[in-house]
């Protein structure tokens, strides 16, 4: 059966105007933060950056190590000024036996701490966790003043103290150690690692005692020798003119041979 000629011209209408429809493109829209529908906004890279962080962490304490350098580089890339994500990314490289990818994102993440806190100055973590990130390049007098800034603003917490004490320790202060290690106890009574460190300190203290007393016996002895050596000198200089002597007086008296 035909269709009437009006029903057939709407059919054609309508067919016309869906296909104009979909040869144009769909319009992208765009949010307030000037990001394409579709994307993450800046303040969602923050938020997912540091999701990452908190995964990435867990992966290393679970000995998940390749994981966490995944999941934390991905951190980095989602929020480039995440300071903490780099020094955890140094400690998971570390793992995994990146050594020169640890020591680049070490300094990354010291870099990333500065400006962090000069906007930040009383985060006492982000002094601790710089402090750790010097450690790990082997800055032991650098570390040493991000701890005790650290310990400064937070003074109840026993690991601040154990490493402020170790990196003491590496640089032979171990007075100073002595006492970090036994503030960490103080703090936590159950701390083994801060007891066999606390010992090992002591022991420290004896050996530059010793050693200081060595050397000022050592002196003792020099000094006392170079004045038994001077007086020495001084009675064979004093002699041999006068053996001389009495040689050519009696020479001068012995009868001359023909």
């Amino acid at each position: 059966m035909k269709l009437p000629l009006s029903i057939t011209l709407i059919v054609i209408f309508s067919l016309g105007i869906g296909q104009v429809a979909c040869s144009k493109k769909k319009p992208v829209k765009v949010d307030a933060n000037g990001s394409a529908e579709g994307t993450h906004s800046a303040e969602e890279n923050r938020t997912q950056a540091r999701a990452d962080l908190d995964q990435g962490k867990q992966l290393y304490i679970d000995d998940q190590d390749e994981k966490a350098v995944e999941v934390l580089e991905e951190a980095i890339k989602l929020d480039p000024d995440l300071a903490e994500a780099y020094f955890r990314l140094g400690l998971a490289y570390v793992a995994v036996g990146k050594d020169q990818e640890a020591e680049d994102a070490y300094k990354k993440a010291v870099e990333k701490y500065k400006k962090y806190l000069e906007a930040n100055s009383k985060d006492a973590e982000a002094y601790y966790n710089m402090g750790q990130a010097y450690a790990g390049l082997h800055l032991y007098s650098e570390a040493v003043r991000e701890y005790r800034q650290a310990t400064h603003l937070k003074d109840d917490d026993a690991d601040m103290f154990y490493d402020l004490g170790t990196a003491l320790s590496r640089l032979a202060q171990y007075d100073e150690a002595v006492a970090a290690f036994s503030r960490s106890l103080e703090i936590d009574p159950q701390n083994t690692r801060a007891e066999d460190a606390l010992e090992e300190a002591r022991e420290g203290v004896q050996r530059i005692k010793a050693g200081k007393k060595h050397q000022e016996d050592l002196l003792k002895k020099q000094n006392e020798n170079a004045l038994k050596n001077a007086n020495g000198e001084t009675t064979s200089n004093t002699s041999t003119p006068s053996r001389a002597n009495s040689n050519s007086k009696s020479n001068s008296n012995r009868p001359h041979n023909p």
